[in-house]
């Protein structure tokens, strides 16, 4: 009984706390334009499930409050220079205002007493989002693999947890690359693989709360799977194959260039255990393979050799590759693929397409688009792109993109949300950003996933890569894909 009474007691004091918050109502006088604030979350467009937009206020003054309310439901208030909201309350706030606006009052204080006030507003949208998405968390490096994870986050919330990560116990199992997280249908199936390289290398298939590693790599084909598209409902994978290299630069504003010296298709059966090859024709470097929706259509990034380059010169020739977007026809009953179509002829503009991805509901093909090359997310250049698949009418993500590299993007399940990788805050590291899709095909002012602390992409020396969108998180276990790596791999056969 004392228990209990305790615990009354605490949460009455916590009610009082909350109520203890209050806007300046004397003295106030309104400034023009919008406040500076870190992260710029003004003027967007919010999940209305989204967890609390905390920002710090990049002004001066001594003492700050601000104000979040909406034509419905209770508002917030939040005292500080760093911005946070209750989470709880925020989450009522938000979902009592679906397709409606919020608008955010935000005080400065001066020592006399005197306020200003900044006034901007936010749109929350009706669509929900997909509650979590995977990334790879990775250390600036590009020869070592140390403190690498696969982790997930719960975007209701400030939850992450790591999915896996190399940190093995002894000496030999040090310094692996884990990549590729990459799950069917925003993980809606319990479907998932990525891929261990180096130190117990192979490509760990996920199912439900299992898991097994299998050898992609063949006497018949060029490397191991790399770049991984489901198919969304029969149990096939269609995989690219590299020859991968790197190229460093002294005196360049891009630090690395990737480079494919070769590249194909291949197609694995997850049940028999099976590759063929998909396309690989000798004067053509084909990758980054994605399906449609209805399972019956195959895109994927091709580029042709220049005149006089070949995969032993490649190297020297890196910034007169250009990539175009094509497809081909599925047919599900004998595994077989139709000649391929040009989809977006990004070569004959000058262009790099790569990348591209359906929205689930058929109807956009998403992509990023750079000046030459084959790996965007080095690329300052780098914007996102969409296409109408029913006229062919291609268009810039405008509001979405930046003057840095925007690039690695995957769709929400109701086709109303892209999440995305995006340089744009330091030139440096990858941060997830997110940006509303309109039916009409417009996208919103893009925002960083939020954080708790408003201070934690400033510390954070670690990119977001491959972020990827999940509707659950992730069944299997990290001892379950410890016994998994660290066991001997399914050879799978080539036919």
């Amino acid at each position: 009984m004392k228990k209990l009474m305790l615990v009354i007691y605490v949460a009455l004091l916590l009610v009082v706390a909350g109520c203890g918050k209050k806007v300046p109502e004397t003295n106030v006088t309104d400034m023009p334009g919008v406040p500076s604030i870190t992260p710029g979350y003004t003027g967007v467009v919010l999940p209305p499930d989204i967890a609390p937009m905390n920002f710090e206020i990049d002004m001066p003054g001594e003492r700050y409050v601000t104000l979040v309310e909406g034509d419905a439901g209770t508002p917030v208030i939040a005292e500080g220079k760093m911005v946070k909201f209750d989470i709880g309350d925020w989450h009522k706030l938000l979902d009592a205002n679906r397709g409606k606006e919020l608008r955010y009052s935000v005080y400065v204080g001066d020592e006399a007493g005197a306020w200003k006030r900044y006034r901007f507003s936010n749109m929350v949208a009706v669509d929900s989002i997909d509650r979590y998405f995977s990334y790879r968390l990775i250390e600036p490096s590009f020869v070592q693999y140390g403190g690498l994870s696969i982790n997930q986050r719960d975007l209701s919330s400030f939850d992450e947890t790591v999915i896996f990560n190399n940190a093995f116990p002894t000496e030999d199992s040090r310094g692996f690359c884990i990549n590729c997280h990459v799950p069917r249908n925003q993980y809606s199936d319990c479907k998932s693989q990525f891929h261990v390289r180096q130190f117990n290398g192979g490509t760990v298939i996920m199912d439900g709360d299992k898991a097994e590693k299998v050898n992609l790599k063949t006497d018949s084909t060029l490397s191991a799977g790399v770049y991984p598209a489901w198919h969304p409902t029969l149990d096939l994978i269609a995989y690219s194959v590299n020859d991968t290299h790197q190229r460093f630069f002294a005196s360049d504003n891009q630090k690395v260039e990737v480079i494919d010296a070769a590249s194909g298709l291949i197609l694995y059966d997850t049940d028999r255990a099976t590759v063929t090859t998909i396309i690989d024709e000798p004067d053509v470097m084909e990758t980054f393979p994605a399906w449609s929706p209805d399972g019956l259509t195959l895109y994927y990034s091709a580029a042709r050799y220049p005149a006089g380059v070949t995969p032993d010169n490649v190297d020297m020739a890196f910034d007169s590759l250009r990539y175009d977007i094509l497809a081909m026809r599925f047919n599900p009953a004998d595994h077989t693929f139709s000649t391929p179509d040009t989809i977006v002829a990004a070569s004959a503009r000058g262009r790099s397409a790569l990348l591209p991805r359906v929205s689930p509901d058929g109807k956009w093909l998403l992509f990023c688009e750079a000046d030459h090359g084959t790996f965007h997310i080095w690329h300052k250049d780098s914007d996102l792109f969409v296409m109408n698949i029913a006229s062919g009418e291609i268009s810039p993500l405008t509001e979405a993109n930046s003057n840095d590299t925007d690039s690695y993007h995957s769709w929400s399940s109701n086709s109303r949300w892209i999440l995305f990788s995006s340089r744009r805050d330091d030139g440096s590291y990858t941060r997830p950003y997110i940006t509303y899709f309109s039916p009409e095909g417009k996208a919103s002012k893009a925002f960083v996933v939020p954080q708790e602390d408003t201070s934690y992409y400033k510390d954070l020396m670690k990119s977001y890569n491959v972020p990827e969108f999940m509707v659950q998180p992730v069944k299997v276990k990290r001892r379950e894909l410890i016994r998994a790596v660290s066991s001997e791999a399914r050879q799978a056969l080539y036919e």
